[in-house]
C-alpha cells in the first residue's frame, strides 16, 4: 500500500515539474474568476452569440452549456436553441444512429445541468438510451461496431454521472461494465487508444492499443474516475482506511456496523486494487508525455483534461488551488484566441472549439461536482467555500479555516428554524454549512429539534432540516427522512430521498423519480422501511 502511495506522489511531482518546465512564465494563480480569464471568456461568448446556430443537437447543446457556464441566462436565444434540441432528442428513447452517442450525451449533460426536475422525462429517456446501447464489453461507440470508443464513452459517462447525482436511476451493472471495460482496454504503457482493443470480460492482461493520444488518455481516465465515484471506489476512502490501520488500536475510531457499511464500495464486481493501479499508470503516462496541445482536436482535449482533473480532485478529496495544467491551458488559449473571440484548429469548427475553450476556462466540471457532491466523506465541502478576503474574519476549527461570519450564521440557524423565520428562504439556494454541537448531548437535542421541524415546520424549515441531517450523516434519523418521502411538497420529498441515499450510501436507492405522486412515494417509503428493518429490527416509524 505504501509503495502505491509513493508511486502516486512521484507521479504528481513529475506532472507538476513537467508543467512548470514547459510554462515557467506563469507566476501567479489564475482561476475562472480572474480578470484575465474573464476577459477571454467574454470575448468567446460574444463570438458564440453571433455565430450561426449549430445544426447537430449535440453541438447546439454544447454551445448552450458553455453560455450557461459563462453566466448567460436561460432565456438567452442560443441557450434556448440548445435546450429545444436536447428536449427534442429526449422526447422518446433516442434511436442509435452512427455516432449519435455524442449528441445524446451532450443533450443529457445540458438538461441535467439546467433543471433535472423540469426535464425528468427526456433525461430518463436518454439514460435509457445509454442502458440499451452499451456495448457488450461496456463502452459506447459507433452503431454497427462491436468496439467501444473512448471518445464517445466519456460523454456517456458524464451524462450518467450527472443523471445519477441528480436523482435518476442508473443501473449498477451499467457502471460496473463501464469501469471494467476501461480497465481492460488500457495499454501496457498506461495509456488508452481510440477504439478499445478489449481482451474480453474477465481478462485484464493489458494488450497494445492503437491510436494512442493524449485526448484518449484524458477521456478514458475521466470515464474511470466518474464510474468509480458512482461505485464509491475512490482514493480518499482508501487513504482513510490506510491511516486508520496505521493507528494504535486505542486511537482508532469505534464505528457502528452501519457506519462501516456506508463506507464500503458498492460492488465487488470492480476490483479496487486494479482501479488504483490503472489510475496511477494513466497518471504516470500523462506526466511523462504531457503537452498542452494534442496535435489535433486541441480544444476538445482541453475540456477532457479539465474533466479528468476535476474528478481526480474529487477522488483524492483535495482541490488544487493553483493547478499548473490550468495555467498552462490559459496561456495557450490566450495566445490562440482570434480577433473575433473565437478559437479553432485542426478538425475543429470555431463554434465547437470556442465552446470547449470556455468550458475549460470556467472549470465547468468542477462547478458540476461542487454542486452535486456537497460533502466529502471527511465532511469538507467539495472545493471549499474559499478563504475570506480579510484575515481577521477567519478562525480555525478542527484544523480547518472557517469564516467567522459563516459560524455566526450556523449558530443562528437552529433558532431561526424554531421560529420558522422568513429569513430561512434566502438560504434555500445557498450551500450553507450547518454546524451542530460537538457536545454529544447538545448534538442529540439539536437533531431532535431538526426531526421535529421535518414533521411540522414550514416548507423552508423542512427542506433545510433535511439538509442539516444529511450533512450530519445521522443514521438514527432515517425514519423521519422516510416519513418525509410522503411530504405534500414534492421538492421536500426529493430532498429526503437524496438524503437517504447519501446517509445510507445506497446511491440508487429504490427509485422514486421526480414527479412521483404521494401514492407512488408511499410505495417507495415502504421499500425503505423494509430495508431499514433489516439493519434495525426494532425500528419504529412515523405514521
Amino acid at each position: 500500500m505504501r509503495t502505491t502511495c509513493r508511486r502516486y506522489l512521484w507521479s504528481h511531482l513529475a506532472w507538476s515539474v513537467c508543467l512548470w518546465t514547459l510554462f515557467p512564465t506563469v507566476a501567479c494563480a489564475l482561476g475562472p474568476d480572474s480578470p484575465e480569464v474573464v476577459a477571454l471568456v467574454n470575448k468567446g461568448v460574444t463570438y458564440l452569440e453571433g455565430a450561426s446556430p449549430h445544426t447537430r443537437a449535440g453541438g447546439a447543446s454544447l454551445i448552450a452549456l458553455a453560455l450557461l457556464k459563462a453566466g448567460k441566462p436561460v432565456d438567452h436565444p442560443r441557450v434556448q436553441s440548445g435546450i429545444s434540441a436536447a428536449r427534442k432528442m429526449g422526447a422518446g428513447v433516442p434511436s442509435h444512429v452512427h455516432d449519435n452517442a455524442y449528441d445524446v450525451g451532450l443533450c443529457l449533460i445540458l438538461l441535467c445541468e439546467l433543471d433535472p426536475e423540469g426535464n425528468e422525462a427526456p433525461i430518463q429517456n436518454m439514460v435509457q438510451y445509454f442502458v440499451e446501447t452499451q456495448k457488450a464489453g461496456g463502452g459506447w461507440g459507433y452503431k454497427g461496431r462491436d468496439t467501444g470508443d473512448n471518445s464517445m464513452t466519456q460523454y456517456g459517462a458524464l451524462g450518467l454521472w450527472l443523471a445519477q447525482r441528480s436523482g435518476f436511476n442508473v443501473p449498477l451493472p451499467v457502471v460496473e461494465k463501464l469501469c471494467n471495460w476501461v480497465l481492460r482496454c488500457q495499454d501496457p504503457s498506461g495509456a488508452w487508444g481510440y477504439q478499445g482493443n478489449d481482451p474480453g470480460p474477465g481478462n485484464f492482461q493489458r494488450l497494445p492499443q492503437s491510436n494512442i493520444r493524449l485526448t484518449m488518455v484524458c477521456a478514458a481516465l475521466g470515464s474511470l474516475y466518474m464510474g468509480t465515484d458512482l461505485l464509491n471506489i475512490n482514493d480518499r476512502r482508501r487513504a482513510a482506511e490506510e491511516n486508520e490501520s496505521n493507528l494504535p488500536g486505542f486511537l482508532r475510531e469505534v464505528q457502528t456496523p452501519e457506519a462501516i457499511e456506508r463506507k464500503k464500495a458498492l460492488t465487488k464486481a470492480v476490483d479496487a486494487g486494479r482501479v488504483t493501479a490503472s489510475k496511477n499508470a494513466g497518471r504516470n503516462y500523462l506526466a511523462a508525455h504531457f503537452s498542452i496541445t494534442a496535435g489535433q482536436w486541441d480544444y476538445y482535449y482541453l475540456y477532457a483534461l479539465e474533466r479528468y482533473e476535476s474528478f481526480r480532485e474529487l477522488d483524492v478529496g483535495r482541490k488544487d488551488k493553483n493547478p499548473n495544467w490550468y495555467q498552462a491551458g490559459f496561456e495557450r488559449l490566450k495566445s490562440t484566441q482570434g480577433a473575433a473571440g473565437q478559437w479553432g484548429g485542426s478538425n475543429e469548427e470555431a463554434s465547437v472549439a470556442t465552446a470547449f475553450a470556455i468550458l475549460f476556462l470556467r472549470r465547468s466540471t468542477a462547478q458540476s461536482i461542487k454542486k452535486r457532491s456537497r460533502v466529502f466523506d471527511e465532511g469538507r465541502l467539495v472545493g471549499g467555500r474559499g478563504l475570506p478576503k480579510v484575515a481577521e474574519d477567519v478562525t480555525v476549527k478542527n484544523g480547518q479555516v472557517v469564516n467567522k461570519a459563516e459560524l455566526l450564521e450556523s449558530e443562528k440557524f437552529l433558532s431561526m428554524m424554531e421560529a420558522d423565520d422568513a429569513e430561512l428562504e434566502r438560504y434555500l439556494n445557498q450551500d450553507v454549512p450547518f454546524e451542530l454541537s460537538e457536545d454529544e448531548r447538545g448534538r442529540s437535542e439539536q437533531i431532535i429539534q431538526l426531526r421535529r421541524k421535518i414533521r411540522d415546520g414550514s416548507y423552508g424549515a423542512r427542506l433545510l432540516a433535511i439538509r442539516a441531517i444529511r450533512q450530519s450523516k445521522d443514521f438514527d434519523s432515517i425514519p423521519v427522512l422516510i416519513y418525509a418521502l410522503t411530504d405534500p411538497d414534492g421538492r421536500v420529498a426529493i430532498e429526503a430521498r437524496d438524503a437517504l441515499r447519501f446517509i445510507t450510501r445506497k446511491f440508487n436507492g429504490f427509485g422514486m423519480p421526480r414527479g412521483a405522486d404521494v401514492t407512488q412515494r408511499s410505495l417507495y417509503a415502504n421499500q425503505w422501511k423494509q430495508w431499514y428493518r433489516s439493519v434495525r429490527p426494532d425500528a419504529e416509524f412515523l405514521d
